[in-house]
């Protein structure tokens, strides 16, 4: 059964006057910091902006989707990801090497490059040049940070149910 919801200030409220609870369906803003297990920086919301997402609808890492249900409000977590509730295990099948004839003609292919493959109906999906080959070049279709673990830190700032 769906909660009725009223709005008082910026937070919605249920009808019992209980802050909104985080569950499947709510649109939640946050605001965050990543980092590596190293500390390194790797996106923030004072860069980037809150991060805002409906919740469950599969738009979220795995790792933060599930430590957020439930939350309100204010909330503030500091989470250490894995690999596989973050960006995912880094794939050895999504390297590959690329003939030239198939990479862009107008654009220099270089290490950090990235590209994006896809035609028609078919998505596009991100593609970094690792280095140039004599035939063409060594290409990686895994997440930047694919593999690695992530230190999450987050606060709660809105949920509410989506227009």
């Amino acid at each position: 059964m769906a909660c009725d919801t009223r709005t008082s200030g910026t937070q919605e409220m249920n009808i019992e006057g209980c802050l909104m609870k985080i569950h499947n369906g709510t649109l939640v803003t946050a605001s965050y910091v990543f980092r590596d297990a190293h500390g390194d920086m790797i996106g923030s919301s004072e860069s980037n902006g809150p991060l805002t997402y409906v919740h469950g609808g599969g738009q979220m890492l795995r790792g933060i989707e599930a430590a957020l249900d439930g939350r309100s409000v204010g909330c503030r977590l500091s989470l250490t990801l894995p690999p596989e509730e973050a960006f995912g295990p880094h794939r050895p099948e999504l390297v590959f090497e690329a003939p030239r004839a198939n990479l862009p003609a107008n654009i220099r292919i270089e290490p950090g490059i990235e590209l994006f493959s896809g035609m028609g109906d078919r998505p596009a999906f991100q593609l970094r040049v690792i280095k140039e080959t004599e035939t063409g070049a060594l290409l990686d279709g895994n997440h930047p940070h694919a593999g690695k673990t992530l230190q999450v830190e987050l606060e709660v700032l809105d949920i509410r149910q989506p227009e």
